[in-house]
């Protein structure tokens, strides 16, 4: 399925097909264009070119940035359907659209392997995608043979496959624009063009790619078919002994066990989108008694806190007839993206903020007080210090720049809108001066800012306090006034 991500945006959007339509790698102007449909290379819009420039090619352009995650779940619903015409399926996850089958032993289901493909392909046209299917005897020359073809294409020999192979296009490969164009200033245009170099010059002179491409071409590269096993229902039992009907109690042995299961999904790349708890209860007489709990999750996850709750929410309301002896748990789990299993494993503290949700609160925020409700301290020129800085509101939300390599946490003063009075200092019994702050530990500065001689002259002596508390307070004499006052708080 050539362009995988672009077939998915038009799938979502069928009114944009007449236009224009290009998926970036991200929404900044200078984004790279990753995929163009045919519309969009007609007005010369071309993969690797940047949005801006697309934008200036067309008024009528629609982009869209598809994420890995859509992209791996509609990956994972082609393997499911794929598995109706073969239980060997390989998907390809660094070049998505791609999956390799087994059709060994089908001809009697389908009738033949012309017909088996042919069933591929309507299915495809079924889900909205355009794909091609090959069948060849060479992983290489049949994957080449795909991206040149539409429909279904079955090669009778292996020589009639290498022919065909030699004469495709390496424009049609998906290799990058810059490969195919550095081939093109070398006369070599086709996939037999390309064999005949050398692979270790190729290397050399036009870097990895063109000599990885090179070496899966001739077939150095090969390698046996990888089947990935569709997913099963996970199951785990717990005894419960002496038997019990506390709540509580049976959640903090659930917990355990799914603790232990969450980290074998998370190896595996997979989360848990629902489960079944099966609580078999005290028999009367001879006579089993169960009962059944379902619960699905708003969205894959390895969060077992969150399910605990859900099951805790369920339980309220449940009053179990008997005590229960055995507990099984049966778990449907799904491939996810590597970055939701550290989102969902990490500690809360290590999470990756969630921009969304803050901007989502400070938009509940401004509707409850007024737009003046969030502001940010913005920096600017002053001699003063409670005048290098003013207050505007907030429009959005990014995520602080995080500094490279070792950096020891800021001190974050805390400046207080207006100077709060000290005493003045006194000849006996110093330790009293700060009150509830303390004796003073130590005193550094002076630091002296002065100015405003053209309206008001200012004078000040700044200082930073430790006391014996601890605390760091920021504070300075008045020259002018000779008052001491307290200007801030040093975290």
């Amino acid at each position: 399925m050539p362009a995988l991500a672009l077939q998915l945006v038009l799938r979502e959007h069928p009114r944009w097909s007449e236009d224009p339509v290009v998926v970036v790698e991200d929404d900044r102007p200078q984004a790279q264009v990753l995929w163009a449909n045919r519309a969009a290379r007609l007005v010369k819009i071309r993969r690797g070119s940047t949005f801006a420039q697309a934008k200036a090619l067309s008024s009528k352009l629609h982009a869209e940035v598809v994420e890995e995650p859509r992209i791996e779940a509609a990956i994972d619903e082609l393997f499911t359907r794929l598995l109706d015409f073969s239980p060997h399926v390989e998907p390809v996850l660094q070049q998505p659209g791609l999956c390799w089958l087994d059709p060994s032993g089908l001809d009697g289901i389908f009738g033949n392997l012309q017909r088996w493909a042919e069933r591929i392909v309507a299915m495809l046209e079924g889900e909205q995608l355009r794909g091609s299917v090959a069948v060849g005897f060479r992983r290489a020359t049949s994957f080449a043979l795909a991206r040149l073809h539409t429909g279904a294409l079955v090669l009778r020999d292996a020589d009639e496959e290498q022919a065909q192979a030699a004469r495709v296009p390496l424009a049609r490969l998906g290799v990058s624009p810059a490969l195919v164009h550095d081939m093109a200033v070398l006369g070599v245009h086709s996939v037999g063009e390309l064999l005949a170099l050398p692979a270790s010059q190729l290397r050399v002179r036009y870097g990895a790619e063109a000599a990885q491409l090179h070496d899966f071409l001739s077939g150095r590269t090969w390698t046996p078919l990888l089947p990935r096993s569709p997913s099963e229902p996970l199951v785990f039992e717990l005894e419960v002994d002496p038997p019990d009907d506390d709540h509580t109690r049976l959640l903090f042995g659930l917990k355990g066990g799914l603790h232990r299961v969450t980290d074998r999904l998370a190896a595996g790349q997979e989360a848990i989108t629902a489960l079944e708890v099966r609580f078999i209860l005290e028999p009367i007489g001879e006579r089993p008694r169960e009962h059944r709990e379902r619960l699905e999750t708003a969205a894959p996850t390895l969060d077992v806190v969150q399910i605990v709750d859900l099951l805790r929410l369920r339980l309220a309301n449940v009053s179990l007839a008997a005590p229960v002896e055995h507990i099984q748990t049966t778990l449907e789990h799904v491939r996810v993206h590597p970055r939701q299993i550290e989102l969902v494993r990490g500690n809360r503290c290590e999470r990756p903020r969630d921009v969304e949700a803050a901007a989502r609160a400070l938009a509940r925020l401004k509707a409850s007080f007024g737009p003046q409700a969030v502001t940010r301290a913005r920096l600017r020129e002053a001699y003063l210090p409670e005048a290098r800085y003013r207050f505007e509101p907030v429009a959005d939300v990014n995520l602080p720049v995080t500094p490279m390599g070792e950096v020891e946490p800021p001190l974050i003063r805390r400046v207080f809108a207006t100077p709060m009075p000290l005493p003045q200092l006194p000849n006996h019994e110093p330790e009293a001066w700060l009150g509830q702050s303390g004796p003073v530990e130590h005193m550094y500065g002076p630091h002296r800012i002065s100015g405003g001689w053209w309206v008001r002259r200012r004078e000040r002596d700044y200082y930073f306090v430790e006391t014996k508390k601890g605390e760091i307070l920021w504070i300075y004499y008045d020259r002018p006034t000779r008052r001491w006052r307290l200007h801030g708080i040093v975290d």
